[in-house]
């Protein structure tokens, strides 16, 4: 058990670790943006690139944030009767759930990282006047499910164990 709990743990630190690089994203978007203002409104010369850029970046900002929100049971939930449940009930109603969750987003990993090598191998770049290559914001789609599916993963045993044992993940 001790082992399995081990892999678990390295299975959320993973979603844990990468939500924690992306989060300096934010400050990213931040001294983009004031730079991109500084210059149009001081200066009259804005940039061609900053509002793209911090485009490009809010989407893999929230896909390597997604396993977070799964490992710390923030995600969005339709609530209406499933506070009701007792712990074990829950675990039940997650397996029961999480099975679809599993093919969906198995599907999303692999076509994700269809798409992501397609636009690598034909060197795809924005329509825009700047015109950045698009691989390494795609990569963030399939990395993201990637960590989100492995977060699935973990959760589905801990769920396992609440469900055979009756007891929390702690032992309580």
């Amino acid at each position: 058990m001790d082992k399995l709990k081990k892999v678990v743990w390295f299975m959320d630190s993973l979603g844990i670790g990468a939500a924690k690089g992306v989060k300096w994203f934010i400050l990213i978007f931040v001294f983009i943006t004031l730079f991109d203002v500084g210059l149009r409104y001081f200066f009259n010369a804005p940039t061609l690139w900053a509002r793209e850029l911090v485009a490009l970046l809010f989407g893999p900002m929230w896909m390597l944030t997604g396993a977070y929100l799964l490992i710390t049971d923030e995600q969005v939930r339709m609530d209406l009767v499933f506070h009701r449940f007792s712990t074990r009930k829950k675990a039940i109603f997650d397996l029961i759930t999480f099975t679809l969750f599993f093919f969906y987003f198995g599907a999303i990993v692999f076509y994700g990282w269809q798409d992501w090598w397609s636009c690598l191998i034909h060197n795809e770049h924005t329509r825009s006047v700047w015109r950045p290559v698009l691989w390494p914001f795609k990569l963030a789609i399939p990395v993201g499910v990637s960590l989100l599916l492995i977060a699935g993963i973990a959760k589905y045993i801990r769920d396992l164990y609440v469900a055979i044992t009756g007891r929390d993940w702690n032992g309580n």
